[in-house]
């Protein structure tokens, strides 16, 4: 190898270092996705192209996870003009695509134990598109103004390394020790043993996929900079300024995919197998596994020569298909494919709440496809689910650069899809003028979600209500999930290793397989448990004909340490969204809440919403024995200010729970879900008299965390309201869990007792899809 081209460990290990420190000061979101064993075991890694940062992230996670050094082929172009820089390139492991031993150089790097890297698309798509008009993969060549396949070079490459090491293992087979250690020698390998453990390893290909989002076309001080400096930048720099500054600059995920493994040795044909091994029996350097010199046989040459042809453009066609197939899709992919779908189909205009929920249930149709990969914008429904209701938080940034950028409009409630949409434009114009185009473009390729979206599209007029409820309690389960796998990270150990609760914290959803009644029972269980709680008294309600909805309040059943970023709103809503979808299989709904789940229900009946029977409310805390309680919005106050230092998080951000049921309690205490207790009192005292449906009240005598007068002051400020009240004899707090003192059938009796007849509906309003502001 040329000396000039040595890779420089120091150097490589610096610009690493350097990287590390640039991605912590600029906070870079890089996430690796498959099997991270697959960087040990490749050696050959394929990626696609958009951007130039993309030529530096697989070499800087491959060192990171495996120590291994990469080598990668780039442009002569970059190597002409700054002498520093070009020595700082081939120091890092790049090689000019004209280096006359290219090839070999690399087998031989291989055979050494480096990776390599290529990016076969043969320069960076910036407008991602990658299909042709009839649908195959192909790359537009701007430079030949045509279609063109994408290189088959790192095919080659593969194998090549394959041959040689078959010739190796012949060698060794033969008990050739001369013909070994002349390769010994002629890799500057330390012994024999070094090139027969790689001679064993299998000739990998990893293909992946590096996806980036958002695309952010905003400007930055670089491109502001640049411009003081030299108001006649080019187009192109402007564009790279842009675009690819921001890619570090705003706050962009990096998702880094790995693709299943093409593994050389399998699926070769026997005709192919031959030849293979002749060459192994007749080639010696490495340059003569590319240029067949040592075969002295023209017209084997020539066989042999179509054979290697017709294998690596089988092997392209295939990395190209994973490559592609590896794509991370995100929300903005989502909506893009849905606008341009919606040109295809002549619909320039429709109501924007319609479009919000096509783009709902694009997402919830692409959920269902094993083979799509989900960005995060996909797989946390705190992001995306309110779409359903018609609101566009999650789209805001999308929809305001596309209404910069002229693409679309929004006016009166409606979106219109302007002719900018269908223009062509210039290769370094695209990612800037029409970003729509350039997500759709790198979405094409994902057929699974193509034909979601397209699903949407034809469904979104027609959906019926219990489908929707059947998309939105999916939802409930995955935004337990995500909070779960969340917040029981290793970072959360000091307080989740305390935690002693075993039963599942999902909301659950019920529904009779015969003899359903038209009367469903929504479950709120209460502070620091979770539905679990209430799953004895559901599975009567449910013997019994009874759909029943068990709803989780935010925070709960996952970590402590979840439970204090929430509110008591945010408890509300769940209500709220358990309430709604439980209404779609029914015509009366009968609230159940425990201790917070039933003042909590209180204050969801307060606003009368459409359907409510009756509210059912268990062991009420109003007001507490224990009266640090006062102290709780002081104590919290001082505990938000302390978090502002730096050296510890709060004052008491926690305290120590005995629970009465530790299968299913937090044993740590958020002083923050304290507070919101006080705050959540208050406000139910003031909503008492706008509840008009019929309450039961149930206490225990003996409460040990409530006092004996709670119910008695829900009782007096429930002047419109018929209300019935049970004192129960137990001296415990938790009574529904175990069913203490017949309490399961004391509800029942209440509820069974209710009319069957459908609630007056005058004197009551829907509930309103907006969030709730109350006064604290």
């Amino acid at each position: 190898m040329d000396e000039e081209y040595q890779l420089h460990p120091p150097t490589y290990e610096w610009t690493v270092r350097l990287f590390s420190q640039l991605r912590k000061v600029l906070g870079i979101n890089i996430k690796l996705h498959g099997d991270p064993a697959l960087l040990a075991r490749g050696e050959i890694f394929l990626f696609n192209h958009f951007a130039r940062i993309e030529t530096f992230l697989p070499h800087y996670l491959i060192y990171l996870e495996t120590g291994a050094f990469c080598r990668c082929i780039a442009t002569k172009a970059i190597f002409k003009g700054n002498e520093s820089f070009r020595k700082y390139l081939c120091r890092v492991g790049v090689i000019p695509n004209d280096h006359d031993e290219l090839l070999p150089m690399l087998v031989a790097e291989i055979i050494r134990g480096r990776k390599v890297v290529i990016f076969p698309e043969g320069g960076m798509i910036k407008d991602r598109r990658v299909l042709d008009a009839k649908g195959k993969f192909s790359i537009y060549s701007h430079k030949a103004q045509a279609y063109r396949k994408h290189h088959a070079g790192a095919a080659v490459l593969a194998n090549a390394v394959d041959t040689f090491k078959l010739a190796v293992r012949t060698a060794e087979q033969a008990q050739d020790w001369q013909r070994l250690d002349s390769w010994v020698e002629m890799l500057k390998l330390k012994n024999r043993e070094h090139l027969l453990y790689s001679a064993r390893r299998t000739t990998r290909i990893i293909p992946g996929n590096i996806t980036f989002y958002p695309i952010n076309t905003g400007d930055n001080f670089l491109n502001k900079g640049a411009s003081l400096f030299n108001s006649e930048l080019s187009q192109r720099v402007n564009e790279e300024l842009t675009v690819e500054a921001n890619l570090l600059l705003k706050n962009t995920d990096m998702d880094m995919r790995l693709g299943k493994p093409i593994c050389l040795g399998e699926g070769r044909p026997w005709w192919e197998r031959n030849l293979q091994k002749y060459m192994a029996r007749n080639l010696n350097t490495v340059e003569e596994f590319f240029t067949l010199k040592g075969l002295n046989s023209p017209w084997i040459e020539k066989i042999i020569r179509g054979s290697i042809r017709h294998s690596s453009e089988k092997i392209r066609d295939s990395y190209m298909e994973c490559i592609y197939k590896e794509v991370t899709v995100n929300l903005s992919h989502v909506t893009s494919t849905i606008i341009l779908n919606l040109l295809d189909n002549n619909i320039n205009e429709l109501a924007a709440k319609q479009f919000y929920l096509i783009v709902y249930l694009a997402v919830k149709n692409i959920q269902q496809q094993p083979d799509v990969h989900l960005h995060r914008s996909l797989r946390n429904p705190d992001v995306y689910a309110e779409l359903v209701f018609g609101k566009k938080k999650s789209l805001k940034q999308f929809l305001e650069f596309s209404v910069e950028n002229g693409l679309i409009e929004l006016r009166q409630g409606r979106l219109i899809l302007l002719g900018k949409l269908e223009e062509e434009f210039d290769v370094d114009a695209v990612r800037i003028e029409n970003t729509i185009q350039v997500y759709a473009n790198e979405m094409a390729p994902v057929a699974g979600g193509i034909i979601a979206i397209q699903q949407a599209i034809n469904e979104f007029e027609t959906i019926s209500d219990i489908a929707l409820a059947q998309y939105r309690y999916d939802d409930e389960l995955r935004r337990y999930d995500w909070n779960h796998h969340h917040y029981n990270k290793r970072r959360f150990d000091d307080i989740n290793r305390h935690e002693t609760a075993t039963e599942s914290g999902r909301p659950f959803f019920d529904v009779p397989k015969e003899e359903q009644r038209n009367i469903g029972i929504v479950l709120v269980h209460g502070f620091l448990a979770s539905p679990a709680e209430m799953k004895s008294l559901s599975d009567k309600f449910l013997a019994d004909g009874y759909p029943v909805y068990g709803v989780r309040l935010p925070g709960h059943g996952t970590s402590p340490v979840d439970l204090r970023e929430r509110s008591w709103e945010d408890w509300l809503r769940a209500i709220e969204h358990g309430y709604e979808i439980l209404a779609a299989h029914v015509d009366k709904i009968i609230l159940v809440g425990f201790s917070t789940g039933g003042v909590l229900s209180l204050i969801f009946a307060s606003e009368r919403p459409h359907k409510l029977a009756a509210t059912v409310v268990v062991n009420p805390p109003v007001k507490f024995k224990n009266k640090n309680m006062i102290f709780v919005p002081l104590l919290h106050g001082v505990s938000r200010l302390v978090r502002w230092a730096p050296s510890f998080e709060g004052i008491m951000p926690y305290r120590s729970n005995n629970p009465e049921h530790p299968r299913i309690n937090y044993r740590n205490i958020p002083v923050r879900g304290l507070h919101e207790l006080v705050r959540m009192n208050e406000v139910v005292i003031k909503q008492l008299e706008r509840v008009q449906c019929p309450c039961l009240l149930m206490q225990s005598s003996s409460d040990p965390i409530i006092t004996a007068d709670s119910s008695k002051i829900l009782q007096d400020g429930l002047i419109n309201a018929d209300v019935t009240y049970y004192e129960v004899d137990s001296n415990r707090h938790g009574i529904l869990y175990e069913n203490e003192a017949g309490a399961h059938k004391l509800i029942m009796r209440y509820v069974k007792q209710l009319p069957e007849s459908s609630p007056d509906k005058t004197d009551q309003k829907k509930i309103i899809k907006e969030e709730h502001k109350w006064a604290s």
